[in-house]
């Protein structure tokens, strides 16, 4: 059979292409007539030159560390002649080791951490930065509700069928803060930042941070009412040895003035006597709304004027101070006792005050700026 015809040979100005067809510019397109290839003969063994075949054989010596930089497509180094010219090559220029050194140090000390071999030294600090540790990690922004411990005593046969007679004990039968009006009570350790562990470290550490726990944290205690069984009775130890002394702030929450009677017929002198380091104690007057129980009764009706509303405010409060409409007593607040008109849902921890959006807001916050004109009045003069 007739072989099939071969294509024509190329002209003598063309000749094959080294690489497939391009699909980018015609310059890309390299001849084979036109690449001047260096063609030198490979290098033999020759025995004769006194080189011996073992030297071909010997370990590879690594050179110093090279740096590696990558030139743009569009520039071109001149090649030399008789060698191929290109348009991308790569070239090297050796580093300094202790450099090299130096930043693989570097990436170590920050990816690893390093090992603590000593403690630290927390009482070389500045007191006040040690103070700044302690409110950290001791102060909670809540009101500490804490509850007197209490026994069932026992030469009460029935107890659990009638109503318990109750002893007071010295020390805390709970201590829980509580974050707002109506809110549930938390844990100390709930908290993120709290850790009472810090007063565990030294004696030193310990003087210092029980001095921050009793006297930053707001403390709320029972209020003095012969309702309670047993009754408040501020003689008995309520806090651990040397620490009651640090307390500074109290709270007592109250729904109303009636339960204060005892409170101002004298009885501050004694809460006084037994919290010598007291410098505040806030009354908190919880109130549910303006539309309900003593909440309603305070508020300003309508159409009645401002004078005669002051007047009727003060006088339900000086009702309530003082044990009764036929009490003829002068009250005084003494000036480390305050007050502080809250609703529910608000915090304890949250400054009162601000923009209100809402009418049910600025009516609560009209009674609140009255109760406490009302208070001042009575702290500079009494009645």
């Amino acid at each position: 059979m007739a072989r099939p015809a071969t294509p024509p040979p190329p002209s003598p100005s063309q000749a094959y292409l080294l690489t497939p067809p391009p699909t980018a510019a015609l310059d890309k397109r390299m001849l084979l007539e036109d690449a001047e290839i260096d063609c030198k003969p490979l290098r033999l063994f020759n025995p004769d030159e006194g080189e011996s075949p073992d030297s071909f054989f010997e370990d590879f010596n690594e050179g110093t560390d090279v740096e590696v930089s990558e030139r743009s497509a569009s520039e071109t180094i001149p090649s030399s002649e008789g060698s191929v010219p290109t348009s991308l090559i790569s070239s090297t220029s050796p580093i300094n080791k202790n450099d090299a050194l130096k930043d693989s140090e570097l990436f170590t000390s920050l990816s690893v951490a390093p090992a603590v071999t000593e403690p630290f030294p927390f009482l070389k600090l500045p007191v006040a930065l040690r103070r700044k540790v302690y409110e950290y990690l001791l102060v909670v922004p809540a009101l500490i509700c804490v509850r007197q411990n209490h026994r069932v005593s026992e030469d009460q046969e029935g107890a659990h069928l009638h109503t318990e007679r109750r002893e007071l004990m010295a020390g805390i039968a709970y201590a829980l803060p509580q974050l707002s009006v109506d809110g549930y009570k938390v844990l100390f350790s709930r908290f993120a930042s709290t850790n009472s562990n810090i007063l565990l470290a030294s004696k030193e550490v310990h003087a210092e941070a029980r001095a921050i726990l009793y006297g930053k944290n707001n403390f709320e205690i029972a209020k003095p009412s012969t309702e309670l069984s047993p009754p408040t009775d501020f003689s008995v130890r309520l806090f651990p040895g040397g620490c009651q002394r640090l307390v500074t702030k109290l709270s007592i929450r109250i729904r109303s003035f009636h339960d204060l009677n005892w409170l101002f017929s004298g009885g501050y002198n004694v809460v006084k006597n037994y919290y010598r380091g007291l410098t505040t104690l806030t009354l908190i007057l919880e109130l549910q709304s303006t539309d309900k129980g003593f909440g309603r009764q305070w508020a300003k009706a309508g159409g009645e004027q401002s004078k005669d509303y002051l007047i009727r405010l003060q006088a339900d409060v000086a009702r309530g101070l003082s044990g009764g409409p036929k009490s003829r007593k002068t009250i005084k607040v003494p000036a480390w006792i305050q007050l502080r008109v809250m609703f529910s849902g608000e915090s304890y921890n949250a400054e009162i005050g601000g923009a209100n959006n809402t009418a049910d807001e600025s009516k609560r916050e009209q009674l609140r700026q009255d109760l406490i004109e009302v208070w001042e009045t009575f702290r500079k003069g009494g009645r």
